[in-house]
């Protein structure tokens, strides 16, 4: 779940799952055409509201807290914030978040209005014209508008934000307050601007539209679809693994089936045009790193299981690390002085409210879901500048172009970038060089996103924050229409999963022809956006089914696609979902918890902290069998009598699976898994196999382990030169790469931490820079619950010295119920809670986050109390 990128994971690997919150705004159900279950657009007043007759009201203002607030900071860092009333709780958040993380502040707003060369120079550039094209800043503002519209208590909310925000620039400014790290004349050597909360509104846009945008993945599949048709027609690319779904099964739709095996086919010829085309694929996915990796996990179980007679809630959502983190931890209350507020939790550096948390009644998590609300298509565009239009659907629309300077550090004048957008529909073309190859050849790309309007989420955002009840907490979750997760929420008394995404329903039915995961046909009306969403009761929801539990990681949630087709089934959600591995072991253990009964919150952090590698099953079994024929299978003889293959067969065989640091076995099974993906793969990829390899590893295991399974059909065909040579040739690879790296194959000189852990790159800065997180020996690999993915090969499949994990958890919370019902919470935490290189609490929490272990989280007054490092005021405005 989670982070700031225009994404980089590959297809539906989906090892990531980035849960990621964001502060877009808001629509009042008046405001929305049918109202409950409907899903509609914005009307018209709201998509254009300074149109004729939709005056915007004037800007509210705040005029500093009414009372003094108080602050407490813990033993973690965590700062309390004791308010008069919710506005002045918001002052506080803003000005302590400023305090905290002003320069990662300022950076993640750059990011977002597409100015980071200004300060960054050119190599900010490329990430700079992608934000610009796609117009995050646009849809922002639309979203403040509505929100000021509709939702003005709300709105008066951001505003005391903000100047809590602005009132610690001004403490800097005035030479009151040091200058953060960054801003220094050492460093990038710039004074910060104000913000507004259309800055906070661009912050939440850019988190929501990169945390689960489809164009990477729809131009991918495209390039295979043209490029390796006989490798698509071959395996069920888009079939899970494991076909386990977070729908409980008796609530699932009916349509997804076991995938048959594929028809056995001829040999695969690679691709081999352009001769670039490996490099074109690298610069391609370059496009989309403006939000890291990550693989989410979160569950809930009803208190019919549990010890204590009440809910367990747990949630640990994985995205690209970094120092400082990506959020930033806190406790709003202003509910002793009675005002709405008790919460504590996380938020995005860069958005008020928290997002991810409890407060005094209800707790909740988040994964991301895959909706495909974004699609591509092939048109024409005639005429000639300034009177271009761009056919779609039959039907001419106007093509306007957008002038768009960016400043870059450095050089005198703005580069300048020319858009083209088309507002009526709304859409944008996108230029023809961003992707490797034309993907609908003879005609331009054009793009659409069901975000291109403004939403509803910061009323959903902010309802979880004062929310009473899990139905309170579904009603919010309702509003939440770019938020593309799936929540999960708990109180005392049940448990609740929903997920609310605008889901466009597309005119005609669909087809492999007609494929919205692939480019379309813009003269295709049945390829068209109706208009119309999927409603409340068509997206998924549940509150544990007969099973009683919630389980939720980035796998597909209803079963539509166990039989790796969208034709025939009674909706369409989407297609590009994690393999299924860790919801898999995810389902097996908490089932084995039920079974047992008396389930607690140790056990919700014990499963966070598990590193059983399921696609171990995968490849371990057909590698025995492949060596115990080796007395009578000829193509091996020539490996039959190796006693250095034979020591790592039967080291594997009493492994434990575990990818655990101290395991010299995770070190030899994850190269035997990598080797045998070169072996069996790499020559049919070709060109297209090292920089989808580089991108996301899980694809490719996803891939291999299909493959794997077909023994007869159209995945044998990818063993050219036989099953049982394939997998001792892998490991005859394996024992070469010890001997090199170790210089034996023996286990005794090599374990997982001397080679794997988890890297946390600065947010500016180089290498061993203050802000550098460094490199950390951790557990975990690639579809383990607790994540770590990390590649093997260089571009010349050479293995790395180092494999480094440059995702992993940004928090886990772990919690349970109080006897009156007050959640109470157990947290895990990267780096620290402050980004100042100075502060004791930038990276004090960084030894307890590696061996994952988990400290209390205060919340009641007396535990905070208990644990008060720091106390000061901010003084009543005069």
């Amino acid at each position: 779940m989670i982070g700031v990128r225009v994404s980089s994971r590959v297809m539906h690997a989906r090892s990531s799952s980035r849960v990621v919150v964001v502060i877009v705004v808001a629509l009042s159900c008046s405001a929305i055409a049918g109202c409950e279950g409907s899903n509609a657009p914005p009307s018209q007043c709201h998509a254009t509201p300074t149109a004729d007759g939709c005056p915007l009201p004037a800007e509210p203002t705040y005029a500093g807290p009414s009372a003094s607030i108080e602050v407490i900071r813990d033993d973690m860092g965590v700062p309390h914030l004791y308010a008069a009333n919710d506005a002045d709780a918001f002052f506080a958040s803003g000005y302590l978040q400023a305090t905290d993380r002003l320069f990662e502040m300022d950076l993640t707003r750059r990011r977002a209005l597409g100015r980071r060369a200004e300060v960054l120079g050119a190599g900010a550039y490329d990430d700079d014209r992608t934000i610009r094209m796609f117009d995050i800043a646009r849809w922002a503002e639309l979203s403040r508008r509505a929100v000021l519209l509709d939702h003005p208590d709300l709105y008066r909310l951001l505003v005391a934000w903000c100047a809590g925000v602005n009132r610690r620039i001004d403490e800097i400014a005035a030479g009151s307050a040091p200058r953060p790290y960054g801003f220094g004349a050492a460093e990038l050597d710039y004074t910060p601007e104000h913000w507004s909360p259309f800055d906070a509104q661009a912050v939440g846009t850019l988190i929501l539209f990169g945390n689960a945008e489809q164009i990477e993945f729809d131009a991918l599949e495209s390039i295979l679809h043209r490029l390796l048709p006989e490798l698509e027609t071959s395996l069920p690319f888009l079939a899970p693994l494991e076909p386990v779904h977070t729908l409980p099964p008796e609530e699932r739709p009916m349509g997804g089936h076991v995938s048959p095996l594929r028809s056995p086919i001829g040999p695969i010829t690679p691709p081999s045009e352009p001769a670039d085309l490996a490099q074109r694929m690298t610069d391609f996915f370059a496009h989309f790193r403006t939000i890291p990796l990550g693989a989410s996990n979160n569950w809930a179980v009803d208190g019919a299981h549990t010890a204590n007679g009440r809910p367990l809630l747990a949630g640990d959502p994985h995205q690209g690390l970094q120092s400082p983190s990506l959020m930033w931890t806190h406790h709003m209350n202003s509910a002793e002085h009675g005002g709405a507020l008790d919460v504590i939790g996380f938020s995005f550096v860069g958005t008020p409210s928290i997002e991810l948390g409890h407060n005094a009644h209800i707790a909740w998590a988040a994964t991301t879901t895959y909706p495909d609300w974004n699609d591509l298509w092939g048109v024409h565009v005639h005429g000639t500048s300034p009177s271009r239009t761009v056919s779609y659907g039959g039907h001419e629309y106007a093509l306007v172009e957008r002038r768009e300077e960016i400043r870059v550090h450095g050089e005198p004048e703005p580069r300048v970038l020319i858009v083209e957008d088309v507002p009526e529909i709304p859409a944008v073309l996108i230029p023809d060089s961003f992707f490797p190859i034309p993907l609908y050849p003879g005609r331009r790309v054009l793009m659409r996103w069901a975000g291109m309007q403004p939403s509803s989420d910061i009323v959903g955002f902010h309802g979880f924050d004062v929310a009473t009840s899990t139905a309170d907490f579904e009603a919010a979750v309702d509003l939440c229409h770019l938020g593309a997760f799936n929540w999960v929420g708990a109180d005392a008394h049940g448990i609740t999963y929903r997920s609310a995404p605008w889901v466009p329903i597309r005119a005609g039915q669909l087809s492999e022809t007609r494929a919205p995961y692939r480019i379309l046909d813009g003269d295709d009306v049945g390829s068209l956006w109706t208009g119309s969403y999927l409603t409340s009761a068509q997206l998924p929801h549940s509150h544990g089914g007969t099973r009683g539990w919630i389980a939720t990681a980035n796998d597909e949630p209803y079963g539509l696609m166990d039989d790796g087709s969208i034709v025939g089934d009674p909706l369409y959600f989407g297609v590009f979902f994690d393999p299924g591995t860790r919801a898999q072991r995810i389902e097996n253990e908490i089932a084995r918890y039920v079974t047992r009964g008396n389930v607690t919150r140790d056990d919700m952090v014990a499963l966070q902290d598990d590193t059983y590698l399921l696609l171990t099953e995968n490849f371990l079994p057909p590698l025995f069998a492949a060596w115990d024929g080796r007395a009578t299978d000829t193509s091996i003889a020539a490996f039959a009598g190796r006693a250095d293959l034979a020591a790592l067969v039967e080291g594997l065989r009493v492994w434990d699976h575990r990818m655990e640091r101290g395991s010299a076995d995770a070190v030899v099974f994850n190269a035997f898994m990598f080797e045998l993906a070169r072996e069996v793969l790499a020559d049919d990829m070709g060109p297209l196999f090292d920089p989808i390899m580089g991108q996301s590893p899980t694809y490719i295991m996803k891939l291999l382990a299909q493959a794997v399974a077909d023994t007869t059909g159209g995945g044998a065909a990818l063993f050219e030169s036989g099953r049982t040579f394939s997998f001792v040739r892998a490991l005859d690879s394996v024992a070469t790469y010890l001997t090199t790296r170790f210089g034996t194959t023996n286990r005794s000189a090599y374990t997982w931490e001397m080679i794997h852990g988890t890297r946390i790159d600065a947010i500016w800065g180089p290498s061993g820079s203050p802000l550098d997180g460094g490199w950390l020996p951790t557990d975990g690999s690639l579809g383990t619950i607790n994540v770590a993915e990390s590649g093997f090969f260089d571009s010349m499949h050479v293995p790395h010295a180092r494999l480094d994990a440059t995702g992993g958890s940004i928090f886990r919370l772990a919690v349970e119920f109080r006897a009156d019902g007050t959640p109470d919470a157990v947290v895990n935490i990267p780096r620290g809670v402050s980004g100042d290189p100075s502060s004791p609490h930038f990276a004090d929490l960084q030894a307890d986050w590696q061996v994952s272990h988990s400290r209390p989280l205060a919340f009641l007054r007396a535990d905070v109390e208990a644990h008060a490092e720091e106390r000061f005021t901010i003084p009543a405005a005069h």
